[in-house]
């Protein structure tokens, strides 16, 4: 649903196990930050929060310090698969919600964006966003995380700036074999054939720490934030987590 995520301050992470394929912050070889943020390509919350984030990295000076990874997490499972519908619509016909106030709600991030100098089209399509998920996952295993990431964020900002349709399998599987995956391999994952277990995975993670929506972030695997914070929350968060791992670091 497009309405307003939670605006909280960093929360200590209470996992006491690290994935393996994650870099501990303490490690010099490392960027000082590494972010994990669970979102979803329709997310209007997502665009705002990793936009705001951006900027954040920017003015902090830390942009060759900061790793950002993405993982998966559907908005909203139920959508159909089969067909797509205009964001208005859908929200209307599968949430109840007042078509007026919806167009409000639109109006009101799209400034947000602009705000920021985003581009932002409130008319959207909308449908199952699976298959997005899955391709991302295939991209992942075959080339890592910087490459499906950059696949997923890529295909985001396209949907929210009106130059890509998430929905359109074919158009998804061009800019999957544009980001190195087999075009064979995209398909199947789009289709369902493989990397479901993949996004069920990181669904599960994010619930496991508590996430109920998205974005949701994880700095350094031990802080978390749900929602788009404003900038000046993401910069204190950040200057606070790149001063103890300076710290970290110093004592190693």
């Amino acid at each position: 649903m497009v309405v307003p995520p939670p605006q909280t301050p960093l929360t200590e992470d209470p996992m006491t196990q690290t994935p393996e394929n994650r870099t501990a912050p303490s490690d010099p070889a490392a960027p000082l930050i590494t972010i994990d943020v669970w979102t979803d390509v329709v997310c209007p919350w997502c665009y705002i929060g990793e936009s705001r984030l951006h900027d954040a990295i920017e003015a902090e000076g830390l942009s060759d310090q900061v790793h950002v990874r993405a993982h998966s997490f559907e908005l909203d499972p139920t959508s159909p698969t089969d067909s797509a519908k205009d964001n208005i619509a859908h929200l209307v016909e599968a949430k109840g919600m007042d078509e007026a106030k919806v167009r409000e709600m639109e109006e009101q991030i799209q400034g947000m964006a602009q705000e920021m100098g985003r581009e932002y089209v409130t008319g959207r399509p909308m449908a199952n966003t699976r298959g997005v998920h899955r391709v991302m996952q295939a991209i992942g295993e075959a080339h890592g995380v910087d490459a499906a990431t950059e696949f997923f964020m890529q295909l985001q900002r396209g949907y929210f700036t009106g130059t890509a349709n998430p929905f359109e399998a074919d158009a998804v599987i061009a800019r999957a074999v544009e980001a190195g995956l087999d075009e064979q391999a995209a398909r199947a994952a789009h289709a369902g054939e493989t990397h479901d277990d993949k996004v069920e995975a990181e669904v599960r993670e994010a619930a496991s720490m508590g996430a109920r929506g998205v974005p949701f972030f994880l700095f350094n695997d031990k802080y978390t934030a749900p929602g788009a914070l404003p900038l000046e929350s993401f910069r204190q968060a950040l200057r606070q987590i790149a001063d103890e791992a300076r710290a970290e670091r110093a004592q190693a």
